[in-house]
């Protein structure tokens, strides 16, 4: 059986950095980022922003070679953006998060890899109202089963691996969210009869991280290829000021 290429994962946390500090990565971003990044009304999301995108160019760099600066990022017809170089699509696939206090991301050599990831704060409010408009019945009765306590935290881990499904597909919540289920520990997808989709054909993980936060990760892989991860936790001095 074949094996995919690893798929490596990086996160930032980002909740103790100033527009003062994100400010050295600006060089790194090309101009449309720019435009993007002044369109924002909240410093904090400003910051969000232009770390996501400077980690994404420094980890790119590092898993493929060029330097940060030379990459360029193309969108489709449903927005989901893939990775160029020059005038022609890189080898890579890769999906960015980004939540209050951490950015992250997930990319694989290899272009055109269904590749999802999501992150959440577990701090983060929650409405388990919300569950019975978006979640299958599998989940809320899962949901259900936990200890009032913990169901703020199991909410959020099928949300994530929701998130991670949605956006490695490319049709984002075009998708009705209660046409699949997970069955989080260990995450396993479900879908509803006739979706065009196959449940031995894709591969989840999910991990809580330090600082209070989850993160999912979803892959659809040819013939059940086994997957190998690497997560990698970035200091954002690490990142430094890159041009080239």
């Amino acid at each position: 059986m074949a094996t995919l290429p690893t798929v490596h994962v990086w996160t930032m946390r980002v909740d103790r950095l100033d527009e003062a500090a994100a400010a050295m990565w600006l060089p790194m971003l090309d101009e449309s980022e720019r435009r993007r990044v002044a369109r924002f009304v909240f410093p904090r999301h400003r910051v969000q922003f232009v770390a996501a995108h400077a980690l994404l160019r420094v980890a790119l760099g590092r898993l493929c070679g060029p330097p940060p600066a030379a990459w360029r990022f193309v969108a489709d017809a449903r927005g989901k953006p893939s990775a160029w170089l020059a005038e022609a699509p890189a080898p890579v696939s890769f999906n960015l998060s980004h939540t209050e206090g951490m950015v992250g991301l997930a990319a694989s050599r290899g272009a055109g890899r269904a590749l999802g990831f999501d992150l959440e704060p577990l701090a983060r409010k929650v409405d388990l109202a919300v569950a019975d408009r978006f979640f299958s019945a599998r989940e809320v009765a899962w949901l259900g089963s936990l200890a009032q306590a913990a169901r703020a935290e199991g909410f959020l881990r099928l949300w994530t691996l929701k998130e991670a499904f949605i956006k490695a597909t490319g049709k984002g919540l075009t998708q009705d969210l209660a046409a699949f289920s997970f069955a989080p520990c260990p995450p396993r997808i479900h879908f509803a009869a006739g979706l065009a989709e196959r449940e031995a054909d894709w591969w989840f993980e999910q991990r809580l991280l330090a600082g209070g936060f989850v993160a999912a990760l979803g892959l659809r892989r040819p013939a059940c290829a086994p997957v190998a991860t690497q997560w990698t936790t970035i200091d954002p001095a690490e990142l430094g000021i890159q041009k080239n």
